[in-house]
């Protein structure tokens, strides 16, 4: 199988010659002249490698190219061109993940060298990868965080990707998602594990302390300053500072996180003195930033420093399949914080839990499971234990095979829908029954071992 390339450059000559020394390579190449047309193709379609100009009719563009091809897939390598005024920029551009640069004029010699090399990491990527899903197979988790869905795996393999980097990250996902178990994995994948992860909620600080609390103050600096003190940035040097809700922030303290994150210093309050601080940020919202940065209420400038790579958590609802695995993770947690031994949860609160919407997602199953725990009076998690809202559809499916008058919503249902989501809980039901054993499994359905093959690939279950 051909390898697949993209070449982005605003200059025509240099696109073609690169396209043709690509052709001429054994690769299949596709070609763009602007941001815009590179993050089209990069949106369509899935690169081995991407080779773009640093600089194009903006001096950012390139480095959004890197953002938007490894957002898109993790494992392309991006190799940037660039003058030799702005190697700087090159070597920024590297510890945003990409593989190398190469300064104009350059050789065809050095290129396929340099093109080789990259290919050579991606398969070593690739093993990586593989790596990464067999051990999370093996132990439901990683870095603390419980999953092996398709959806949860694909953001264990993102962070794979980008924690060695020093990009700032910017991670997306509804409340209760593990935003700052994200972070926190990112930091233990990094160079900067030795050193102090620092998380701060930007929402829990008053606007008058905030300053203070980011880059500290020196003695007398106000009212209640009795001593000099060091802030969360300065605490967190050759680390990682975490800005959690960083939505939050008011615009006038915005324009000074943005003069730190480009010039790597900073002053206490009160003082005269800068302090310069080797940091990677991490930053998380509940607000959607982007819409806040088109309306005004967040800088332009500093929401595009911080989001170099978005990472997004799926909600619980999008990866119901590891629900049976987190029940477990958080049961055996809470049978010995409260010193209850819980053997495990029945079927049919396992039918409810997976059944369930989970608004409130995983902080939300972690809850109803401690408050499970503490109300159950036996050895094991009954529906009885669980609240109402959970239990309604499996209590109705009960009362009335789940079809009869009161349980149809006016509007109706999708009845192929409820088929297939149904037929996915008896699979997990199932699967978690057997210790994932698909002939054991198949037993239980009473289908074949082909059936079962046919309908976990269906539903997206490995």
């Amino acid at each position: 199988m051909k390898e697949y390339v993209l070449v982005v450059d605003d200059e025509q000559s240099l696109r073609q010659v690169l396209e043709l020394f690509f052709r001429k390579e054994g690769f299949e190449v596709d070609t763009a002249s602007s941001l815009a047309e590179a993050e089209a193709a990069i949106a369509a379609n899935a690169y081995d490698l991407v080779l773009t100009d640093l600089r194009m009719a903006q001096p950012e563009d390139g480095l959004k190219v890197l953002r938007a091809a490894v957002q898109k897939n993790p494992w392309t390598q991006v190799i940037v061109l660039t003058a030799y005024a702005t190697v700087e920029t090159a070597k920024e551009a590297i510890r945003y993940g990409a593989y190398d640069y190469l300064t104009k004029p350059f050789d065809n010699a050095n290129l396929r060298k340099l093109v080789r090399a990259a290919l050579a990491r991606k398969e070593d990527d690739a093993g990586r990868r593989k790596a990464l899903r067999e051990s999370v197979r093996g132990t439901s988790a990683y870095e603390g965080i419980v999953g092996r869905s398709e959806a949860i795996l694909g953001v264990f393999e993102l962070i794979d990707r980008v924690a060695p980097t020093d990009a700032n990250v910017m991670i997306i996902g509804e409340s209760g998602t593990g935003k700052e178990l994200v972070a926190a994995a990112l930091h233990a994948r990094s160079p900067r594990k030795a050193f102090p992860f620092v998380p701060i909620n930007c929402a829990a600080i008053p606007e008058t302390l905030i300053e203070s609390e980011l880059f500290g103050h020196v003695r007398g600096a106000f009212t209640g300053a009795v001593q000099t003190k060091k802030g969360l940035f300065e605490t967190a040097h050759r680390g990682t500072l975490f800005l959690d809700e960083v939505g939050e922030i008011p615009q006038p303290m915005q324009s000074k996180l943005l003069r730190v994150l480009q010039e790597r210093s900073f002053r206490r309050v009160g003082g005269n003195e800068d302090i310069s601080i080797d940091i990677r940020i991490l930053c998380a919202s509940k607000r959607d930033l982007h819409r806040e940065m088109v309306e005004g209420r967040f800088r332009d400038d500093l929401y595009f420093r911080l989001n170099v790579i978005q990472v997004f958590v799926p909600p619980l609802r999008d990866r119901r399949e590891d629900i049976p695995a987190l029940a477990a993770h958080f049961l055996a947690k809470f049978s010995e914080k409260h010193a209850k031994p819980m053997a495990r949860i029945d079927g049919e609160a396992m039918r409810a839990l997976l059944a369930y919407d989970f608004p409130g997602n995983v902080r939300e199953l972690e809850n109803l499971l401690e408050r499970a725990t503490i109300m159950e009076t036996k050895n094991v998690i009954s529906i009885g234990s669980l609240p109402p809202n959970v239990t309604k559809f499996v209590t109705q499916e009960a009362a009335g095979a789940g079809w009869n008058q009161e349980s149809i919503p006016e509007e109706g249902v999708f009845l192929d829908t409820e088929m297939d989501r149904l037929e996915k809980i008896h699979l997990l039901n199932a699967l978690e029954k057997t210790g994932g054993n698909r002939t054991e499994a198949a037993k239980l359905l009473n289908i074949s071992i082909r059936s079962i093959r046919y309908r976990l690939q269906k539903h997206g279950i490995e």
